[in-house]
């Protein structure tokens, strides 16, 4: 039931929050935090955290509230040194709960293969981001909405979103090229948008459903040797 899984989160969510600040994580302790979130139980409480409604720094500042003046004094961690933190920080969950609510950000576009990190969203669950992914720096200072994730290779073969831009030469049958290479590659073209025209080239982006990075570096490759394709990498946003 989802319920249950956003309870199980949430309770994973606050233990790894109250471990930051320093404080042992206990039901009893949220008993006394019930009445400022207008929760009746602990386990309603654990259900709002996990689908994002509330953060565990939220609940842990309601908790000790001379938290907040241990955290204004605190530095900032640089994103670089969130990136390389070691997995003994992460929270205590592999991957996701099953049946948990999980987007794929429209920002990154993240497939098999990229390094991922899951991030807690208010009211959908978990948003998967490269670890690369520039949106990461809003987090920077909530890393309790951090997951440490990774993709399941057990499972059947999904489909996912890859985004190319590509530069292309203004000549006929471009288009007709770039289509042909991309089927050839067993890609389907979701949608295409161009970005930029001149008279001799044009710009584009393309979304192509895909198995993974390889399969998208694969494709990458094919269109790099077709002659009328000046440039192609792979887009973010």
């Amino acid at each position: 039931q989802q319920e249950d899984q956003y309870k199980d989160l949430g309770k994973a969510i606050l233990q790894k929050a109250f471990r930051q600040e320093g404080y042992d994580y206990s039901d009893k302790a949220l008993e006394g935090v019930l009445k400022i979130f207008k929760q009746p139980s602990v386990e309603a409480l654990l259900t709002l955290v996990g689908a994002g409604h509330h953060t565990g720094r939220e609940v842990v500042h309601a908790v000790f509230p001379g938290s907040k003046d241990k955290e204004t004094a605190r530095k900032v961690v640089p994103l670089d040194k969130v990136r390389a933190r070691k997995h003994d920080h992460a929270i205590p969950i592999k991957g996701l709960i099953p049946g948990m609510a999980v987007h794929y950000a429209g920002c990154c576009h993240p497939l098999p293969g990229d390094r991922i990190v899951g991030i807690v969203t208010t009211g959908k669950g978990v948003t998967i981001h490269t670890i690369d992914c520039d949106t990461l720096e809003t987090f920077t200072e909530q890393p309790e909405r951090w997951l440490d994730v990774g993709w399941d290779n057990e499972g059947e073969p999904e489909h996912f979103i890859g985004r190319l831009g590509l530069t292309v030469g203004h000549e006929q049958g471009a288009l007709s090229s770039i289509t042909s290479v991309i089927a050839k590659n067993h890609g389907n073209i979701t949608n295409l948008r161009f970005t930029n025209r001149t008279t001799d080239f044009f710009e584009m982006l393309i979304d192509i459903d895909v198995v993974d990075v390889k399969h998208l570096t694969n494709i990458i490759a094919a269109l790099r040797a077709t002659p009328v394709v000046n440039a192609v990498e792979r887009a973010r946003g």
